[in-house]
Parts: C-alpha cells; sequence; structure tokens
C-alpha cells in the first residue's frame, strides 16, 4: 500500500512539474542603423528588432540611443532609462529577468550598472553577457512594466522575463526575416557592373524585381550575380517558412558610359554622405565600424579591426579635426571592385588632421602603398581587391578609388561547348540554349563580357 502511495505521489509530482514548466519571452534590441540621436518615447520601438508585440508603450525615454545589435543608454552627461508597459498578454508573475548587456570600453564607465525593476546590476564586462535579477514568488504581483534606469554608459542588449506557465502563457512572437542587402547599394555605377542580394537569415528565399514593382514570391527568386546594364530600380524582399516576411528595400542604379576610368569617393569627415549614411557621432564620440562597409558606385570598402587592445577602427568626432575614419595599428581596410571589367588601379587618401598633425600609413597586400604621397597604387597587377593593414594610427578625412577598364564588347559565335550564362541588357537571365542574335552579357566563373551573339 505504502509502495503504491509513493508511486502515486511521484506521478503527482511529475504532473505538478510539468504543469509549472518554465516559459519565456525576451525583448531584442538593434536598428537598422546606428545613430546618435536619442530615441524618444515614440521612436523607441525603431530599436526593438524583436518582442514589439510584448509591449504596449513606452515612455520616459531619456539618453537612449539605436545601435545596429543594441541600445546604448546614457551619453557621457547624462544617465539612460526607459519604461517599457508590456501588453497585456505579456503580464506574467515573473521568477527572474535576465538582461544581456555590456559596459562602455571607456575607463570612465568602469563602474557601470543597471536598475530594472529597483533591483541593481553592475556591469563590469566589455562584452556581452547574461546578468540576472530573481523575483520571490508572489502569485499576486504580476509584472507589468520593465523600469530600466542606467548609471555610466551601457549596451542593452535584450530582455527575457522567465515565469511559470501556470501564472500565464505569452505567445511567442514569430521572427521577422532579415531584410536583403543589395549590393552595390545603388547609385551611379558603370555598365556591367553585378548586383548581388542576400538575407543573413539562413535559408531565406529573396525574390526581387528590376521595373520598380513591389516584389511577390510569384517575382525572380535571386540566386546569383546579375549585369545591370541600364538605370533600373531593383526591390527585393526575403521569406522563410515560420518567420513573417522582411521589408522591401529598393536600390536605384544609374548607369553612367564605361570610360577609361572610374573615380568612387568617400568623404569619411561627411559620414551623411557615406551609402549607406552614417549619423555624425557627438563631439569626443565614436562608432565602431568593424565589419561595415560602404559603397559609391563600382567600388565597396570594407572595415576590419584586429580585435585586441581598448581600440578599434572606428568614426571619430574630435574638437579640432572634425569627423575621420581612424585605423589603429593592424586594424584593416578591404577595398574591392564590384564590377568584373574593372580593376582598381589606384587608392589616394586625404589625412585629416588632429592636433597639428597626423598621418596615413598601410601595408598593402598587392601593390605598393606609397607613403609621402598618402596613395597606393596597383603597378602592372590587374587588382580586383587589396587590403590595407595599418601601420600605428592612421586618420582618414576622405579617399578617392581609381577604376581602370579592361574589357570591351567582342562580337562572338555561340559555342556549346562554352559553360556561361547569359543576360540581356534588362539584367534577367536568358533561359537555356543559344540566345537569339543580339546585345548580351556573358558570365563564366569569375569572368563578365559584354558580347554581340552573331
Amino acid at each position: 500500500m505504502n509502495r503504491v502511495v509513493s508511486i502515486g505521489l511521484l506521478l503527482l509530482g511529475a504532473v505538478m512539474s510539468l504543469s509549472a514548466a518554465e516559459k519565456s519571452f525576451t525583448i531584442s534590441f538593434g536598428a537598422d542603423k546606428a545613430s546618435t540621436t536619442s530615441l524618444t518615447n515614440a521612436t523607441f520601438l525603431d530599436a526593438v528588432s524583436y518582442g514589439k508585440s510584448y509591449i504596449e508603450k513606452v515612455t520616459s525615454v531619456v539618453s537612449v540611443f539605436p545601435e545596429t545589435d543594441a541600445v546604448r543608454l546614457s551619453s557621457n552627461k547624462t544617465n539612460g532609462k526607459f519604461n517599457i508597459s508590456l501588453a497585456e498578454d505579456a503580464r506574467v508573475v515573473a521568477k527572474r529577468i535576465v538582461i544581456n548587456a555590456a559596459r562602455y570600453d571607456n575607463d570612465r564607465d568602469a563602474d557601470a550598472a543597471v536598475m530594472i525593476n529597483s533591483e541593481t546590476l553592475e556591469i563590469p564586462s566589455i562584452t556581452p553577457d547574461d546578468y540576472t535579477i530573481h523575483i520571490p514568488s508572489r502569485p499576486e504581483k504580476t509584472l507589468t512594466n520593465l523600469i530600466v534606469d542606467a548609471e555610466h554608459r551601457l549596451y542593452l542588449y535584450s530582455i527575457t522575463v522567465f515565469y511559470d506557465d501556470d501564472n500565464g502563457a505569452v505567445e511567442p512572437e514569430k521572427e521577422q526575416v532579415s531584410a536583403p542587402v543589395i549590393t552595390p547599394a545603388g547609385g551611379r555605377v558603370s555598365s556591367g557592373t553585378l548586383a548581388s542580394i542576400a538575407s543573413e537569415t539562413p535559408g531565406a528565399m529573396v525574390f526581387y524585381t528590376v521595373d520598380g514593382s513591389v516584389p511577390t514570391s510569384s517575382a525572380l527568386e535571386f540566386t546569383e550575380p546579375f549585369p545591370v546594364y541600364q538605370d533600373i530600380v531593383i526591390k527585393a524582399f526575403a521569406i522563410k517558412e515560420g518567420m513573417n516576411p522582411s521589408e522591401t528595400v529598393t536600390a536605384e542604379f544609374s548607369v553612367h558610359d564605361a570610360g577609361a576610368e572610374q573615380i568612387a569617393e568617400f568623404d569619411f569627415s561627411r559620414p551623411e554622405s557615406l551609402s549607406p549614411s552614417v549619423s555624425v557621432p557627438e563631439v569626443k564620440e565614436w562608432i565602431e565600424l568593424d565589419g561595415r562597409t560602404f559603397t559609391d558606385g563600382d567600388v565597396a570598402v570594407t572595415f576590419n579591426a584586429t580585435g585586441t587592445g581598448n581600440t578599434a577602427v572606428r568614426l571619430y568626432h574630435s574638437y579640432d579635426a572634425g569627423t575621420d575614419v581612424r585605423l589603429y595599428d593592424g586594424d584593416s581596410m578591404t577595398i574591392r571592385s564590384l564590377n568584373p571589367n574593372f580593376v582598381i588601379d589606384k587608392a589616394e587618401f586625404v589625412t585629416s588632421l588632429s592636433g597639428g598633425s597626423a598621418d596615413v600609413d598601410f601595408e598593402a597586400s598587392v601593390g605598393e602603398y606609397v607613403w609621402l604621397d598618402n596613395t597606393w597604387v596597383s603597378g602592372a597587377e590587374a587588382v580586383y581587391e587589396v587590403v590595407l593593414t595599418s601601420r600605428l594610427q592612421s586618420r582618414i578625412a576622405s579617399m578617392n578609388v581609381s577604376l581602370k577598364n579592361l574589357s570591351g564588347v567582342e562580337a562572338v559565335d555561340y559555342d556549346h561547348d562554352v559553360k556561361a550564362v547569359f543576360y540581356n541588357l534588362q539584367g534577367v537571365r536568358i533561359g537555356a540554349g543559344a540566345p537569339s542574335p543580339g546585345l548580351y552579357i556573358r558570365i563564366s566563373g569569375r569572368n563578365a563580357e559584354k558580347i554581340i551573339v552573331r
């Protein structure tokens, strides 16, 4: 009999345990682009990347700034704060609240802390980490607000609320597919430039149009880069089963006549002119550029940090020199030609003058950097990509990249033995079989040629 009772109690305990299984919901932060303009009550949701449905409204927003993967709380003068009123379905009896955060990489902010619903958490690490507030079990106390008050500057990546499902059952919010990125980002390009479209969401399918119409899942599916031969407007979006479709993105291309040389311009002293644009940092503030890519026409420039030391490649705003790019010892920039018909000929740099003097000096992966001229030259090689690694500290106000045209138009007879893909001048791929006589772009491997099929 006792054995039966014991088994019954065990089964009852297992059932109770299952009925009180722990659940959670998360609010994650991140905006389309970083900015030094503080969010407001009305614009706060622009920096919520996931979990908008759990939020009824946001109030008391002070000194909260959008980052691409977080929100930054506090400026160098004012502590940041905000108050999230939870939606009715997200009001649960919480067991604990976990935030993912990191403090600002500055000695002034070494004592960073954040108060969540009257409980204070110190944030000692400059890398993202989880910090937990444990809440005593009080069935009558329902969590209705997330009140966040920061001391010193820190990055807040997410807030996760844990609860027992017998005190609520929050429906999981569907994640949205990451908006695709069109490369180049539009603008003035040379004829034959290859356009590429990609979403960061693994397994997402990307669909696009080239006539400016809104794409649907019956539009062209992107599978490989395609050439741009006339002024077009590309619109694209991405989908994946079980997720909400991405936003639709647009890139407008203006094709100029191909010449012997094309020049791409990057004015870092006016970051709002870059593509994609960047807001000007406040004085003595900066925006980290590690992994960021900017394009102009047929050229892309990507910055990469070494990941060592207390500094990283950044866009900095100083009192005396305005805004410039600063690469520290070992940081690098990669310059790429986006058009297989053009190679990189040279890159000319304008030095930023800070404190009366500054320098730009690189170790080049190919070609030669001429320090006296602040210029990289390709020499006799055909260079599609060059990595320039900074020696000590390089401060760049602007740079011009020159491209050289290597190809022309060739008249050919169709060759069945040559493995190649053909596109018409509207960027639409030609089906299998011999294309009819006319003007096409032929792509074989990494080589692209404008040809006339006879």
